[in-house]
């Protein structure tokens, strides 16, 4: 467990949300060493906009340099149509970046957040994957990586709704976490035998757990499965993973 804040240093919670613009850190703490070095880290990481704008000249481009055949001479259909094709499925797999959905059965990766697990079964242990389903008796370790967040508050949801807490092991205050890349749970749960799918939902948001568990209910009473990945498709401080359960 992290060594308690006094105060006179920035919390990675804290510079986070600075980066992010969302409560911009005191004067005090805004010089501080710490919130300098992750702004330089963040800003050498970032990466380039997309910019949909220049793949489409690109692909018009790729069309308008085709050489032109000599007169008489026959040009196949596909040689014909291969630079509009080729520009358009480069444009269509950008846009997949953008819009694709996330898999609805195991690791969903949302921005610097990750939730991972690995599955303990008649004594064998194997690593979690989206082709991995679980049953009734396994049990889970957790693994995750916060990217600049500090605490973490583990909920998960059975098929019945039903919504419960697993970190904090007691009391609501969000657990303090190591920031930056990835890191075991100690511990593990075990699976009961409640009809799936399983949903394991984990906040860096510095949320405690009561709220977190209201808002994953509200989430799943809307729209079941579908609502509550949408909450997590929506917030880069919350992870998912949706375990199938048959």
């Amino acid at each position: 467990m992290s060594r308690l804040n006094d105060g006179s240093r920035p919390s990675r919670l804290g510079i986070g949300r600075d980066l992010a613009g969302e409560a911009p850190l005191p004067p005090s703490l805004a010089e501080h060493p710490a919130t300098l070095s992750w702004r330089a880290e963040v800003a050498s990481t970032q990466p380039p906009p997309l910019d949909i704008a220049a793949l489409r000249a690109r692909a018009e481009r790729i069309s308008d340099d085709a050489p032109t055949p000599p007169p008489g001479q026959v040009v196949s259909l596909f040689r014909r149509v291969a630079p509009w094709l080729a520009g358009g499925l480069a444009l269509a797999a950008a846009l997949l970046l953008i819009v694709k959905p996330p898999p609805r059965n195991g690791i969903r990766v949302k921005g610097d957040t990750e939730l991972g697990f690995a599955v303990l079964r008649d004594g064998q242990t194997f690593e979690g994957a989206e082709d991995v389903d679980v049953r009734a008796g396994d049990r889970l370790r957790f693994s995750y990586r916060a990217g600049v967040y500090d605490t973490l508050v583990l909920v998960g949801v059975d098929g019945t709704g039903t919504v419960q807490t697993y970190w904090p092991e007691e009391g609501s205050i969000p657990f303090a976490i190591t920031p930056g890349e990835r890191q075991l749970l100690d511990g593990s749960i075990q699976l009961d035998d409640a009809p799936g799918p399983e949903i394991f939902v984990a906040s860096f948001s510095g949320v405690d757990a009561d709220g977190v568990r209201a808002e994953v209910s509200a989430a799943y009473e809307a729209s079941g499965v579908d609502g509550v990945v949408a909450l997590g498709a929506a917030r880069p401080d919350i992870a998912i993973l949706v375990l199938d359960k048959p």
